[in-house]
This record gives structure tokens, sequence and C-alpha cells, in this order.
């Protein structure tokens, strides 16, 4: 069942540590999915990308048929709406399966998970991209028709399985894997400041000290693995570099940002949609422009190395960059006014203004505009 807050009551003095059941990844884990969803039930339905269907359901069928488990499967046509749940529902009819599989990328994912919620059904993620870290979190998010966020919702538990195949992974586009090592580049920053702020997390705790290291952590490995695991997405060939960068991307930066908070980078994905074109940036190129803000606000540059590596994923630096469209005072103000709002940004060193926020921001882009990593009074 869906709930709106994992928690009814803020405890200030209280910290939440939440995790999937289980974390499992290699080549060729898809021909075991059954496996793990037999550990669950006796049967399942599979919710996936209709354009990736083809290539993963008669794997995950033969798997599931080969552990005794009864497969359904829904295409996932693309939009995730407050109505998809219940579109969802209303296909699988009668039949009460036991498990939701959900495959495929961030929103088919969250389809599965809002259909797991809507019946309280066990979920196992598995997905086809390496572009986000929802696969590991409890929370979902919902779009309005024109493509903004209307809604994060949340389930009772975590998921009981994510199912990594990075055979599956490394044969997606170079692209969906720039937008998720821009996401999960962010985390560090996002945690500290969470813990030197005054916010919460996604449990609506203070972050417990084990987020915060293993959010360092994710950002460290990709800092080692993070250039040699690009020259591998898209080949369809894992490296260790991939799987190291693989796992702090869905597993280190899944639980860094579930427990240890979310700020600035993640705030600014609320206005970003308002500008023309920000609505098709993928998530991961979003976040990363927000982090060059982040820093901006903190007073500080771009550290060498991570700049080395926006420039290795042709991570947006300007939102020129990001939207593909010029963009105007009017509508830096527009998007500051969008993000203001966002309790991510209670997450932050000290109490954020609109000021504040329009001034880092244009001097972002003032930097992006010169070519340079530095921001204007960094």
């Amino acid at each position: 069942m869906m709930i709106q807050n994992p928690l009814e009551v803020f405890d200030a003095g209280m910290t939440v540590f939440g995790a999937p059941g289980r974390y499992v990844q290699g080549q060729g884990l898809l021909d075991r999915t059954g496996a793990f969803a037999a550990q669950l039930g006796h049967s399942a339905v599979l919710v996936a990308d209709a354009v990736i269907l083809p290539l993963i359901a008669p794997r995950i069928a033969a798997s599931c048929a080969a552990s005794g488990v009864v497969l359904e499967v829904l295409p996932f046509a693309g939009k995730l709406l407050r109505e998809t749940a219940a579109e969802l529902e209303a296909a699988l009819g009668a039949r009460a399966p036991e498990v939701v599989i959900a495959a495929g990328g961030g929103r088919a994912i969250d389809a599965g998970k809002a259909l797991a919620g809507r019946r309280d059904l066990a979920l196992i993620t598995v997905p086809t991209v390496a572009s986000n870290d929802a696969p590991t979190s409890k929370n979902y998010v919902l779009y309005d028709e024109a493509g903004q966020l209307a809604e994060v919702c949340h389930l009772r538990r975590s998921p009981d399985f994510v199912v990594v195949d990075t055979a599956v992974l490394a044969g997606a586009p170079r692209a969906m894997f720039a937008a998720g090592l821009g996401d999960a580049l962010s985390k560090k920053a996002e945690a500290e400041a969470c813990a030197q702020g005054r916010g919460t997390t996604m449990f609506l705790s203070r972050p417990p000290r084990l987020a915060l290291t293993i959010a360092a952590q994710c950002h460290a490995v990709l800092m080692d693995h993070g250039a040699a695991a690009l020259d591998a997405a898209g080949t369809g060939q894992p490296t260790p570099a991939f799987e190291a960068a693989v796992e702090a991307m869905i597993l280190m930066a899944g639980l860094g940002f579930e427990s240890g908070g979310l700020s600035v980078p993640h705030a600014l994905t609320r206005g970003v949609p308002l500008l023309p074109g920000g609505a098709a940036a993928p998530h991961g190129f979003q976040v990363a422009w927000g982090l060059l803000v982040h820093h901006r606000l903190l007073g500080e540059a771009l550290p060498a190395d991570l700049s080395a590596l926006f420039t290795a994923a042709g991570l947006p630096r300007s939102l020129a960059a990001l939207t593909g469209q010029p963009v105007g005072p009017a509508q830096i103000r527009a998007l500051a006014g969008a993000s203001l709002p966002v309790r991510h940004i209670l997450n932050f060193p000290r109490v954020l203004d609109l000021p504040q926020l329009i001034e880092a921001i244009e001097c972002v882009e003032a930097a992006g505009e010169r070519g340079s990593g530095r921001p204007c009074g960094g």
C-alpha cells in the first residue's frame, strides 16, 4: 500500500537507514530473475517498458517457468501519471500475482512500484539502464500531463530484490549511462549538506553516519572508475570499471540519497521543467547542472577531478547546454522560485533565500558561457 509519508512524526533525535532486501549484480542475472521471484511467491506480473519488452520478456518468462513461477506481462507505455497504477491494476483484472517485477528505466520501475503499492505486493526491480538510482528506493514519482512532477509517493518497504544484469546495462546507450553518472555524482555533496543543515531524509529523519560514508564511497568509486566505465557504456561488454561504476551509481547512490538526504541539485529539478526544453532533459543531466549551483552556493569551484569527469561525460555546465534553448533572467527567476519551496532546500548548511539562489544560478550560467569550470566569484 502506498503512503504519503514514511514516518508520521519527525523526531530530531532519530536516524533511519533503509535498504532493499537483496541487491544482486552481475552478468546474465536476467536469466535468474525467476529464481529470485520464487523466493517471494508462486506468481508474478512483469511491468516493463514496451520498447525493451521484446528483449527481456522471453528471458524473464523462461526463468520464471523454470522456477515454477506463473508470469503475467503488462507493458508500460511510458507515461507515469496519477492514474497509471489504477490503469495497470485494471489491466491485471481479477488475476492476483504475489510479486511485481518492474523492469526498464526509471519510469517503468516507478510504474511497477505504483502497482506494487496499490496491491501491497512483493517487488523486484530490474533496471535495464544505469540512468538513475530508482531501483533501490521505496519512493516513486508521478507526473502530470505536461511532464511536471506532481507527487512523490512512498511504499511501505523497500524493494525485496534489486537485480542488476550488467551485460544488459552495458548494452544501453552511452548517453543514458552519462545521465546516471550525473545523478550519482551529486550524492556526496547532498548528503554532506543534509548532515550540516536542518532538513531530513526520505525517511523524515536525520541521516545516519553510515549513509554519509556510503555517499562518500560512491563519489570515490566514480572518481576512480567513471571515465573508464564510460568507455564500456554502449558496447554490451562490461568491464571491471563498468561493474564498479554501476554498483556506485545504483546501489551506493540509491542508499546514499534515500538515507543520506538530497539538497540543492535535486530541488532545482523542480524548476528546470518550467524552461523550454527543460522537461525533456534527462534527470541526471538536470542534477549535474544543479550540482554546479550547489558548489557555487558553498563558495567553491568544482573540484578539478570532478570537472574532468563532467567533460568526459558531456554533462551540461549551463542551462542553455541542458535545454538546448537560450535562457533569460525571467526564466532563471521562475526556475529559482519554483525550486526554493522544495524541502530539499532545507538540507543545506545555511538558510537560502531567492536572491542567493538566483545569483548562484546566474554565476553558473556566466561561467558556462565563458567555457570556464569556475563560477564567477568562486
